[in-house]
């Protein structure tokens, strides 16, 4: 794909944003120098550079690169065994370590009540440097973040940069796409670099017309529409395409076309093969989470999409709506327990004199037990007086009980 061939590894061979740039180019001498300097956040519209810039910041200086996502470290426990030990000494052959926190605001969402402490701790006794990625340097969510990091803006870029960026890129590849159709592409993409280049890909050696399949780059692809180019159209190249221009999570879209195929596809034929590609695509998207090397996620987006696509053999079901995954379901379930189960533990810290993890692993299975037991045979109104005395907690509170450990049990 183009979009792992060109990937740039120095910032000077990033597309616009010369001024944040020259910033982060400071900032890398700095870290390598030794100076103490605040970390950076760099913020802007999706497909900017953000990331990239971050990586090579990291490559051109000679770091090695501790990168958490929005689908990691989401708790304060994890942030400070795995994270804090790492800002404090350096790498393998003793490297600097840059710590990227990738698209923060995304990730706040996911943080426990202690993240964010751990998060400031972190950034006051680092001795490494330290780059936050961010869409939104507004969001509330990371508000506790703007007095301890400098900002840097990476806004949208220009057309007239785009254009010649892609045309730089047709000479190297040798291929055909008319003035018309890259200025077209560029028109669309809206100042997206990542977009651009998915776009100009799928428009090599097209015919002018096809430009009308591309849509503007500000509308984000429904997750029904985009099924419906994987389970219905039986086409490579549209299939592919929607996959990679969703803003849906890829493990969310695996999910998604798990859950949906057999419903969907009515033949064994159809179902073997969507799963055998399923399969694939799911083991290289572990490969990409665990190894951080992201080009195996272009093989989990063509065999999650294009290879259940082909795998079509006419034999569809119309009739059945797109279901819900249901371990999607099970875990938001579970997650919402927690957080329940969590606020029951919270009002049984003075009376146990214990801490919450060892409350809800310890103590509340020990009172759920009992609750069960003791209400077969005292009643359930003897066992809420002896509930509300001596534990202080109240009817809805043992609901709460009930539900979780029955549910996780």
């Amino acid at each position: 794909m183009l979009l792992d061939k060109y990937t740039p590894f120095t910032l000077n061979g990033l597309v616009g944003n010369q001024f944040p740039i020259e910033k982060l180019n400071k900032f890398g001498l700095d870290a390598l120098s030794g100076r103490v300097s605040k970390p950076v956040m760099i913020y802007g519209p999706s497909g900017t550079g953000k990331t990239c810039a971050a990586r090579a910041l990291a490559y051109a200086n000679g770091f090695e690169i501790l990168e958490l996502n929005s689908s990691d470290y989401r708790d304060a426990e994890t942030i400070s065994k795995k994270v804090l030990p790492a800002s404090q000494t350096r790498g393998l052959f003793n490297k600097k370590v840059l710590i990227l926190f990738d698209e923060i605001d995304e990730l706040s969402s996911k943080f426990d009540g202690g993240a964010e402490h751990i998060i400031v701790q972190l950034i006051n006794k680092s001795k490494q440097p330290i780059v936050f990625t961010a869409n939104d340097y507004w969001n509330r969510k990371i508000a506790f973040l703007r007095n301890y990091v400098e900002k840097i803006e990476f806004k949208r870029i220009g057309r007239d940069e785009l254009l010649a960026y892609l045309k730089n890129i047709r000479e190297k590849e040798k291929r055909n796409a008319s003035d018309e159709i890259l200025e077209e592409i560029v028109k669309r993409s809206n100042g997206d670099v990542r977009s651009a280049l998915n776009d100009m890909e799928m428009m090599f050696d097209a015919r002018p017309e096809l430009i009308e399949s591309l849509s503007m780059r500000d509308r984000k692809m429904e997750i029904f529409s985009v099924l419906d180019k994987i389970f219905l159209s039986s086409n490579f190249d549209i299939a592919r395409y929607a996959a990679a221009n969703t803003d849906l999570d890829m493990s969310m879209l695996i999910n998604w076309v798990d859950e949906n195929i057999p419903t969907r596809y009515l033949s064994k034929r159809s179902r073997r093969d969507s799963y055998r590609y399923l399969s694939k695509a799911s083991s290289f998207y572990e490969n990409a989470s665990r190894s951080n090397y992201y080009g195996y996620m272009r093989y989990s987006s063509i065999l999650l999409s294009a290879g259940v696509s082909v795998s079509n053999t006419g034999d569809i079901s119309m009739m059945n709506r797109y279901s819900f995954p249901a371990n999607i379901q099970y875990l938001s379930k579970v997650k919402k327990g927690k957080e329940a189960i969590n606020n029951v533990a919270s009002k049984l810290f003075g009376i146990l004199h214990s801490n919450r993890k060892d409350i809800v692993k310890g103590s509340l299975p020990l009172i759920y037990t009992m609750m069960k037991y003791a209400e077969s045979e005292l009643g359930h109104e003897v066992v809420a007086d002896f509930m509300a005395r001596h534990l202080n907690l109240d009817e809805k509170d043992l609901e709460k009980i009930l539900e979780y450990y029955q549910f996780t049990s």
